[in-house]
Parts: structure tokens; C-alpha cells; sequence
């Protein structure tokens, strides 16, 4: 077995969970302060702990000796992933909810194989095949056979608008996330990471400060205490922990397996959803949850 592969895809397993767990954190916040709120200051509470990271585990505090390229790639990388692609999710969290809005990011692995078989020549096997249709159809099970009538006309727009959100969100992931592929060669996985941050934090700079002018408004969430703490767990959690396990997983695996893995998200969000929010475990559900679980399997005894 391809040791760097099966690493690769647990790194991946790490992934889900920190987007699973955001995923939470930035709902529950967002409709209490506003998801762009949310969106802009968790980016300033993770800059310090990836620039800390990148010198713990790479040496450097900044790369400064890149290709103008590389720069170029990773920066807009960022400016699509952390800004456009977050804005639009965190948005659908609310309008559609965390679980439904993750059940559609799985597109993204479907896009992000297709183009990393063009651009990287990264090829998957039959095996692999099956297993990433295998964990989409469970995830996509999950939701699709849990429809529920809409009581409002309100509610069924929030929804087409959720949907809509979701959709972009995890097309313009894909091409974020492939841009950063395309411009490891050069660095490491962390000080990826940390360049993606600096272009997300950029283009937050520019709507927020330049344009919105709300800017400093923001910045009365630090204030707040306990919104203070969930912000800093969720960002500790997904820009620094989740961003960097799945810089380096691309490293190690196809960007359409680590996408596929990272995408099993709403699987782990069935326990929270089951005994926080005490919603009924539908046969979907659980028939989604295991066909997700096998394809996941299928993925790693391919490996």
C-alpha cells in the first residue's frame, strides 16, 4: 500500500472534521452577528497562528523568494477560497443550513478531478472511480430523499438563494484549490497556506474597509467574549488546522480524492444533528451515512 497516499487521505479525514465543525460555529455566529462579520475577522484571528506555524514548521516567517507566478497563483488562490467561496458558504449556512449547504460542496470533487486529470495528468483508477461516486451518491442521498414541504414562500426563496450560493461556492473552490496545486512546487504546505490567507485577508481589506466601510465595525466582536472564543476556535480549526492538512494532502494524494474525503462533512454532522439539535436519523440519512462511509473505504483500500 502507498504509505503517502493512505497519509494523505487521513489528512483529508482532518479536513472534513474542521469543516464540519466550522460549519457550525460560523451558522450559529452568523445569524447572530452576520456571516460577512464572521467571514472578515476570523481571517485577522488566523494570520498570527499560520505565520507562527509556517516558521515552526518551515523555517521562515514569510517566503519571499518566489516566482512572481507562484505569487500571483496563491494569492488569488486565496482571494477565490477565503473571501468569494467563504462569503457565498457561510451565506448558504444560514439560508439553507450547515448540513444541506455541505451535502452540495460535494460538486467539488467531481470538478476538481476532471480538471486535475487535465492539468496534472493525475490519473484515477477504477477502484478510485467507484469509491468517489460511491461516498458523492451517499452524500447526496442524504439530503435528496429528506425533502420536506416548504411553509413559506419566504422559505422556499432562501432556499433557491442557498442553493444557488452553495453551488458557486463549490465550483469556485475547486478552482481555487487547484491553483494552489499548481503552485506547491515551489513552496511548502504551510507557507501555502499562509499566502492563501494573506490573498483571502487582502480582498477583505479592500470590500470591508474601502467599500463597505464597515470594516471597524467588525471589530467589535473581539469584545465580545464568548464570540471572541468560538471565532478563535473555529479559525484555529479551519483556515490554520483544516487549509494546512489539506495544502499537505495534496501533496501526497489526487486533488479529486482529497476533495472527495474533505467533502464527507455532512456525514459527521449527522451526530450533532441527531443529539443537539434532536432531529429525526431519517432511513436516508442512514443510508447516506453508509454508502459515504464505503465509498470512503473503497478510497482507502485502493490505496
Amino acid at each position: 500500500m502507498d504509505s503517502n497516499l493512505i497519509l494523505g487521505q487521513l489528512l483529508a479525514l482532518v479536513t472534513a472534521a474542521c469543516w464540519a465543525q466550522n460549519s457550525i460555529i460560523y451558522r450559529h455566529l452568523g445569524k447572530q452577528v452576520g456571516s460577512d462579520a464572521v467571514a472578515h475577522i476570523r481571517m485577522w484571528l488566523a494570520l498570527p497562528a499560520i505565520v507562527l506555524l509556517t516558521y515552526a514548521m518551515e523555517g521562515i516567517w514569510f517566503p519571499l523568494s518566489l516566482s512572481p507566478r507562484t505569487y500571483f497563483f496563491l494569492l488569488t488562490s486565496g482571494a477565490l477560497g477565503y473571501f468569494i467561496t467563504d462569503k457565498l458558504l457561510f451565506q448558504a449556512y444560514i439560508l439553507l443550513g450547515s448540513r444541506e449547504s455541505m451535502v452540495i460542496m460535494t460538486l467539488s470533487p467531481v470538478v476538481t478531478a476532471i480538471f486535475g486529470f487535465f492539468l496534472f495528468s493525475e490519473k484515477l483508477n477504477g477502484i478510485q472511480v467507484l469509491g468517489i461516486l460511491t461516498t458523492i451518491l451517499g452524500v447526496l442521498l442524504m439530503v435528496l430523499l429528506e425533502g420536506k414541504p416548504l411553509r413559506a414562500q419566504q422559505e422556499q426563496k432562501d432556499r433557491s438563494t442557498g442553493l444557488l450560493f452553495a453551488i458557486l461556492a463549490s465550483v469556485l473552490q475547486s478552482v481555487s484549490f487547484l491553483m494552489a496545486k499548481f503552485a506547491m512546487d515551489e513552496t511548502g504546505p504551510v507557507s501555502t497556506n499562509l499566502l492563501r490567507n494573506v490573498g483571502g485577508l487582502s480582498l477583505f481589506i479592500i470590500y470591508n474597509f474601502l467599500y463597505k466601510k464597515n470594516g471597524r465595525q467588525h471589530f467589535a466582536l473581539v469584545k465580545k467574549p464568548r464570540i471572541l472564543l468560538l471565532l478563535l476556535f473555529a479559525a484555529l480549526a479551519g483556515p490554520v488546522l483544516g487549509m494546512t492538512s489539506q495544502m499537505k494532502a495534496f501533496t501526497l494524494a489526487p486533488v479529486g480524492i482529497v476533495t472527495t474525503i474533505t467533502q464527507i462533512s455532512p456525514i459527521l454532522l449527522l451526530p450533532f444533528d441527531r443529539f443537539i439539535l434532536h432531529k429525526d436519523v431519517t432511513p436516508a440519512s442512514l443510508g447516506g451515512t453508509l454508502l459515504s462511509i464505503a465509498g470512503v473505504a473503497v478510497l482507502f483500500l485502493a490505496a
